[in-house]
């Protein structure tokens, strides 16, 4: 893992040697996160449908320097957060049953309408206050993986397809690539809504992760305040069929509905 973030700076700091380089002052993403992949930086909350449980995310990425070249733009920057599940036994009487945490880099190209995106992270899962009662023992989930995703934009959407490769897990027995393609569908509906003086948008986005088979699909729609690519706030419903999206459960198939909430960056 170390080697790795040791080429990945390696990787940036040749590229200035030609380029000028300078902390980014902006208010988005140069690649902005999937929407409809759990394994994206956010902040909210989203209710299950089928049982009184919450996904409570927490983290963010961030473009921290910006360079040139050959009419290419770069940026390099961080990804930090973790998302949990969280089970409600009253008014603000809350329990954390799993949570999933993730820290790492990216490095983001794009020109014109074509982008890209490296992530480097490392991914740690833990059962925390109702493990016991659940009657499934904690195990040590770790992975280091890499994920390259291209993307093409046009006026009204995102079309994007990548691969990942995992090269340290525990446990051992999984899948080391897995392939993901999505779809993402924006509509400005109004350029200033009345309320919070900001454009309004409807977005539906679709997102598989396949190895041979689906092994998980995420479909995700709903009204967003604020620019397509910038901050905002996001109101969603969404459908979700695969292997659980919490480490201590990977094994396990879930099919949920559910309605969240995200601020986006």
């Amino acid at each position: 893992m170390r080697n790795l973030f040791k080429f990945l700076l390696f990787f940036a700091l040749a590229f200035t040697l030609k380029a000028q380089v300078k902390v980014i002052d902006s208010d988005g993403l140069h690649f902005k996160s999937l929407i409809a992949s759990f394994y994206e930086p956010k902040m909210g909350l989203m209710k299950y449908f089928d049982r009184n449980s919450l996904k409570v995310d927490i983290g963010n990425s961030l473009d921290l320097f910006e360079f040139n070249l050959n009419r290419i733009d770069l940026t390099l920057g961080v990804d930090f957060f973790a998302y949990t599940l969280v089970n409600n036994h009253g008014f603000l009487v809350l329990r954390v049953e799993a949570i999933d945490g993730f820290f790492g880099g990216n490095l983001s190209a794009s020109k014109d309408e074509l982008s890209a995106r490296l992530r480097i992270l490392h991914r740690s899962a833990h059962l925390v206050d109702e493990y016991g009662e659940l009657g499934r023992k904690p195990f040590p989930f770790t992975r280091e993986f890499a994920d390259l995703v291209f993307s093409f934009a046009g006026k009204n959407f995102r079309a994007y397809g990548g691969v990942s490769y995992v090269f340290r897990t525990k446990p051992s027995d999984v899948k080391k690539f897995h392939f993901q393609s999505g779809f993402e569908f924006f509509k400005v509906l109004s350029e200033n809504f009345t309320f919070l003086k900001s454009k309004f948008l409807f977005i539906f986005a679709s997102d598989l992760k396949f190895f041979g088979g689906v092994d998980a699909i995420n479909f995700t729609s709903g009204f967003k305040f604020g620019r397509w690519n910038s901050r905002g706030i996001f109101l969603y419903v969404v459908y979700y069929s695969g292997f659980d999206i919490y480490g201590q459960y990977f094994n396990l198939k879930r099919n949920f509905g559910g309605l969240g909430f995200s601020f986006e960056f």
